[in-house]
């Protein structure tokens, strides 16, 4: 198995960033993240083509972490990855992240509190219909992450 293209899934407060970034460090791998594309500099939603397209740009080239949801491009991903990463902590966890990361804004709390009912089965499917050579890992402890961060360094080596 190739850790050269690694999609990381799964709702606000997952961990999907801080996995990216640790897993950027052992392979030396860009990290390009979903948020990016969605939100201009200034906080404005992106056009959904405008979201997408960037996302698919970074999913053609050769090596990537991309960390993030956006699941109109989810196959355009998958179908690329040699990796592919649910981050699937408890729900109450990913919601306690978000209201501190996010100072109690209670819309991002709201969605954190939600994923799970609207995106948590396109996760799921995206995860299972993954073929053969990809590789799927769900995370959903601090110890899992770091179990797979273990694996892929020394595979790196």
């Amino acid at each position: 198995m190739s850790a050269t293209r690694i999609m990381i899934i799964g709702g606000p407060g997952a961990g999907k960033s801080r996995l990216a970034l640790r897993l950027s460090r052992i392979l030396d791998i860009a990290v390009y993240c979903v948020d990016e594309a969605v939100h201009d500099e200034k906080g404005k939603l992106r056009p959904s083509s405008e979201i997408d397209c960037t996302v698919r740009s970074w999913a053609s080239k050769h090596q990537w972490i991309i960390e993030g949801g956006n699941s109109r491009t989810y196959s355009d991903r998958a179908s690329r990855a040699t990796i592919l990463v649910l981050m699937k902590p408890p729900r109450w966890l990913r919601v306690y992240r978000v209201a501190i990361r996010d100072k109690l804004k209670f819309s991002l709390i709201y969605w954190s509190f939600k994923y799970d009912e609207i995106f948590g089965l396109k996760d799921e499917l995206i995860l299972g219909s993954s073929g053969k050579d990809i590789a799927t890992y769900t995370i959903r402890t601090n110890k899992d992450a770091d179990e797979l961060l273990k694996m892929l360094g020394h595979k790196n080596c």
